[in-house]
């Protein structure tokens, strides 16, 4: 008598019997073997490869390049102060060990400027906002994503900075941040994140940036709904409250990694 051993793929595997013989479907593919000669048949449950990443020592490999694009919050990951130890991408890194990772961030970095930091990479985050905001760039429509408009607002110059994306690599995976709620920081920003500023409030992004994400059904990293708030920013950022503390850096880092978790799977 034989034990016969299937590994078992979710939606891919059916099987039939008579009195006298069993044939098993794996991969559409029939199996035959008469009943007499089997003592068991024992299933087992695998996931399919995945070729992008594996496993090792708790840690998954990634065999890919992570570009980062952002502001000073971004851009502060290489250039650590005193006042914290890293930032959010070495603490993704620490979970996702990517083959390359590259930082782009800029200091004081507006969205426009972004478009000429764009490079060939596998996995792009776009952390921006902020500072726009600070700056008073129109928020503009989805109507000016959708249509390039190149009108100068957040929306459109969005656009922009996709398509340059894509022409870097068109098969690349984009993770949009929200910005994370800030304010302060001398009279740079208002006195509460939920203050208008020139008529602009910080959520006017975050909503715009949720918007593009949905059209173009990319994952979104939202840390303005979950990573501080009026109450707690202050002691989650090294200043009132615009660049964050490792505890901020933390917070941020747990939400990106569920949108990464997402993008991994496609």
């Amino acid at each position: 008598m034989k034990k016969i051993f299937f590994t078992l793929f979710v939606a891919m595997m059916a099987m039939t019997a008579t009195a006298q013989s069993v044939t098993v479907y794996e991969k559409a593919t029939p199996v035959g073997f008469n009943v007499s000669d089997i003592d068991s048949i024992i299933f087992s449950a695998e996931k399919a490869n995945n070729p992008t990443y594996q496993t090792l020592d708790g840690k998954r490999i990634v065999d890919a390049h992570w570009l980062s694009l952002g502001t000073s919050i971004t851009w502060y990951n290489d250039n650590v102060s005193s006042a914290f130890t890293k930032g959010y991408q070495t603490r993704v890194l620490e979970r996702l060990a990517f083959k390359q990772f590259t930082n782009k961030g800029v200091n004081a970095g507006v969205l426009s400027s972004a478009k000429g930091q764009v490079i060939k990479a596998d996995y792009y985050t776009i952390e921006h906002g902020v500072n726009d905001w600070g700056h008073s760039t129109p928020v503009g429509t989805i109507d000016d994503y959708i249509n390039n408009t190149q009108n100068g607002t957040f929306a459109a110059n969005y656009r922009e900075l996709i398509d340059a994306i894509y022409k870097a690599n068109p098969k690349a995976m984009i993770i949009l941040c929200t910005p994370r709620k800030s304010y302060g920081f001398g009279t740079y920003l208002p006195a509460h994140w939920y203050d208008q500023f020139n008529g602009i409030y910080l959520k006017d992004y975050a909503d715009i940036i949720k918007e593009i994400a949905a059209y173009e059904s990319l994952p979104v990293a939202d840390w303005f709904s979950l990573c501080g708030n009026q109450t707690n920013l202050a002691k989650l950022s090294i200043d009132q409250a615009l660049h964050p503390n490792d505890d901020g850096y933390q917070l941020m880092a747990n939400v990106l990694l569920q949108a990464f978790e997402q993008a991994l799977i496609h």
